[in-house]
């Protein structure tokens, strides 16, 4: 049964033709389907296309790629990893240094004593740090008793003179009378033995006279030598006993380090050398006065006396480096650019006959003026990378500074 309610007659024929009637979808759904199917014609078309396309094109590549491949690629080896300078090790003239330190000492410490005991304080003359010169008062003790038992001597001395002259005179007469024998032997052997008994009392009270004296002068201490007073030890109305400190004299102002230096190098010093004494900033010009006989068993370091000048500003008890100068030594040197450090120890890399450098420790020592001591790894004459070894590794190929380029010439042969 028809899906319309239309009747037969009112459909139109095969041939007739329908006016369109605006935009009616009875009309456009035919016209729609028309372009869908244009579409899906074309669409078949660019694949067909493609198809052929791909089976006319490729065999011609596969034709060509074995020409392509027969081809031998350019086998260029790769530049030089970087452009390097080079320093050969040489042995050259440098200055040992043996460092070593300690303290600042006085050369010589004067202790001044008291020798008379039970004596009252009575003056100070000097104070810490003051210059003094020989023989000038540094402490004064009550003289008073000590100066009347020296007038006491002194008048013994003239008693005793003035006897020894009575038995003299008395001798005289005993010898002019036994020449005419009116007075017995006896007698002038009697007054010859009461002369030399006069004579000895006489000495002994000189002798009791000067020590007297010599009692009375203890009571004045005085400054044995030109120096500095580095201690003052007593106070004004103590007594004193003997023996007792009085002061601290540095002789002659004289202030020198005594360095420790070590038993291995101790050999190398002597007396005279140039020293050059470090305390800070300062850097001080000295000479090695002494070395001493001995090295201590415990810590094996010896010491060296070095003389300090007058102007050093360096003061007892201070602490200062002492680097020692015995002389110029030969040693093989390379510059100090070329020590690098792997692994915690010195090394260069080393240019071989061609032109790949390898990485070799060393063992170095002394540094002086930009140049390192090599003591060991190297040979005189070896050439080893400065500039630029710091970008290398162990068999980098390099091109050295101002040489000739090889490869450079071989491109100008190959072009020519």
């Amino acid at each position: 049964m028809p899906d319309h309610n239309l009747s037969p007659d009112a459909l139109p024929s095969r041939g007739a033709t329908v006016a369109p009637a605006g935009n009616s979808p009875e009309i456009a759904r035919p016209r729609r389907r028309r372009w869908h199917l244009a579409l899906a014609v074309a669409a078949v078309a660019g694949v067909c296309g493609a198809v052929l396309l791909r089976h006319e094109i490729a065999p011609a590549f596969d034709r060509q790629a074995p020409a392509t491949a027969a081809a031998p690629p350019a086998s260029a080896e790769p530049p030089p990893a970087l452009t390097v300078s080079v320093s050969a090790a040489v042995q050259r003239p440098m200055e040992r240094v043996v460092v070593g330190d300690g303290s600042v000492v006085a050369w010589q410490e004067l202790v001044i004593g008291a020798e008379a005991g039970g004596l009252r304080v009575v003056e100070v003359a000097v104070e810490e740090g003051d210059r003094v010169r020989q023989g000038q008062l540094l402490v004064r003790l009550e003289s008073s008793v000590l100066a009347a038992q020296r007038d006491a001597a002194e008048a013994a001395v003239g008693e005793a003179e003035a006897a020894l002259r009575v038995a003299q005179q008395d001798l005289v007469r005993s010898v002019e009378l036994s020449r005419t024998q009116s007075a017995p032997r006896q007698t002038l052997e009697q007054r010859e033995a009461a002369a030399r008994q006069a004579e000895a009392r006489l000495a002994a009270a000189r002798a009791r006279r000067d020590e007297a004296a010599a009692r009375l002068a203890h009571t004045r201490i005085l400054a044995p030598t030109d120096g500095v007073v580095s201690r003052r030890a007593v106070l004004l109305g103590a007594v004193t006993a003997v023996g007792q400190e009085m002061a601290r004299l540095i002789r002659d102002n004289r202030v020198e380090l005594d360095a420790r230096v070590p038993e291995l190098e101790f050999a190398a010093v002597r007396a005279g050398q140039r020293v050059r004494v470090v305390h800070g900033d300062r850097r001080i010009e000295a000479e090695v006065r002494a070395v001493a006989p001995t090295v201590s068993a415990d810590t094996r370091l010896g010491i060296v006396h070095v003389a300090l000048p007058p102007e050093s500003g360096l003061r007892p008890g201070m602490f200062a480096r002492a680097e020692i100068l015995p002389g110029a030594a030969p040693a093989l040197t390379v510059p100090q650019e070329a020590i690098l450090f792997r692994e915690g120890r010195p090394a260069a890399f080393v240019l071989s006959e061609g032109d790949r450098v390898a990485l070799r420790p060393l063992a170095t020592g002394r540094r002086r003026e930009g140049a390192v001591e090599v003591t060991g790894g190297l040979s005189p004459g070896e050439r080893v990378v400065v500039a630029g070894a710091g970008f290398l590794s162990d068999g980098d190929r390099v091109r050295v500074a101002g040489a000739p380029d090889p490869a450079a010439g071989d491109r100008q042969a190959t072009t020519r």
